[in-house]
């Protein structure tokens, strides 16, 4: 498979993983060819890239700390319940309470056993979903991100479902924010930015409502945009001030903030969002955490056309474990930009020589 951009998307390939929509159902399937019609469709809905089949690459195994359908699981599970609370008419809001907590919990300890299940695969899947659903594939993507990364300090099993269930819901604050604000194409204005802040006020308030939250889990919806420095908000804690929880979080959003491909701008490539959080480690990110979450990110992901130091262009095919910036690289262009008949492999663990001098998507 090869990840490419829509615009460079060509009538006839066919999809090899599935596009989302909001509410974490497919929308296109593996295997279907797309269409000129198709292609501008998935333009509409805010779809920058996405992973089509490629003969020369398709033998290449992605392996994910989540299945699929865990995935969509949780993606429901989120949106039910976020749906719910939006739900002005407060006695509806109060008799699914209890059940939505509980389908929340299932899929949390699901999203639990299968990280420390899988403990040591890369995060190197881009997900592909449609704009509307942001809010709630970006809470799942998060919780996987923030679990895994957990396990990596020695969380205990419970607390990683703590941590969990409060990642996921990290965002419920933003509920109370008019989504013409929130989805806003150009810059905030100041007025608009202060209201967007209070997203972790208003979640930290609405959580503490809810019998399934405990009041650690609660801290991350108040804390995730805190910053080591002081530099974050609601009230610009630093350092052990802010709850562990919250320190995880605050990693695991931003990079999957970055990744994520919005209405008003397409996401960063994996390499460019971690050079964002590394370039605040110590500052605005806990160091600890910082190098722990580098080693459990693909840095260039299965799919993904690079160029080498050889000149050279290829598709990465495998991330060895512990070294995710030596990825194993499918040759299928000599430096001159000429199509080999016969691809080749270059193994960067083996070959240190040879570094990725440009990505491509």
């Amino acid at each position: 498979m090869r990840l490419t951009s829509v615009d460079r998307l060509v009538p006839g390939e066919r999809l090899a993983r599935p596009i989302y929509d909001g509410k974490g159902r497919i929308l296109v399937g593996t295997g279907v060819p797309l269409t000129q019609q198709m292609i501008r469709r998935l333009k509409d809905l805010g779809v920058y890239a996405l992973y089509v089949q490629d003969p020369r690459t398709d033998d290449a195994e992605v392996q994910e700390a989540v299945s699929p359908e865990t995935r969509m699981r949780a993606v429901a599970a989120v949106r039910d319940l976020l749906e719910h609370l939006r739900d002005p008419r407060k006695s509806i809001r109060r008799f699914a309470y209890r059940r939505l907590g509980r389908n929340v919990r299932t899929v949390v300890d699901e999203l639990v056993d299968e990280v420390l299940r899988n403990r040591g695969v890369f995060q190197q899947v881009i997900n592909i979903y449609t704009a509307d659903g942001f809010l709630y594939h970006h809470s799942v993507n998060v919780t996987i991100l923030a679990i895994a990364l957990g396990l990596e300090c020695g969380l205990e099993k419970d607390r990683l479902r703590e941590l969990g269930m409060g990642t996921l819901l990290h965002d419920v604050g933003k509920l109370r924010i008019p989504a013409e604000v929130l989805n806003k194409p150009a810059a905030l204005t100041p007025e608009e930015y202060e209201l967007v802040k209070r997203h972790t006020v208003y979640g930290f308030e609405l959580l503490r409502t809810l019998d399934s939250v405990s009041l650690q889990s609660a801290y991350v919806a108040l804390q995730h945009h805190e910053r080591i420095d002081g530099s974050g908000y609601p009230q610009g804690l630093t350092g052990d001030q802010m709850h562990p929880y919250s320190r995880i979080a605050a990693v695991a959003d931003v990079y999957d903030a970055l990744t994520a491909h919005r209405i008003y701008r397409p996401g960063f490539l994996p390499h460019e969002a971690l050079e964002h959080v590394m370039a605040g480690s110590g500052s605005q990110y806990d160091a600890g955490l910082v190098e722990l979450f580098v080693r459990q990110i693909a840095v260039y992901p299965v799919g993904q056309t690079v160029r080498l130091s050889t000149g050279e262009v290829g598709i990465v095919t495998a991330v060895p474990v512990g070294y995710p910036q030596r990825p194993r690289v499918r040759i299928l262009y000599d430096p001159e930009g000429r199509e080999l008949s016969v691809p080749f492999e270059r193994d960067l663990l083996e070959e240190l020589s040879v570094v990725v001098t440009d990505v491509y998507c």
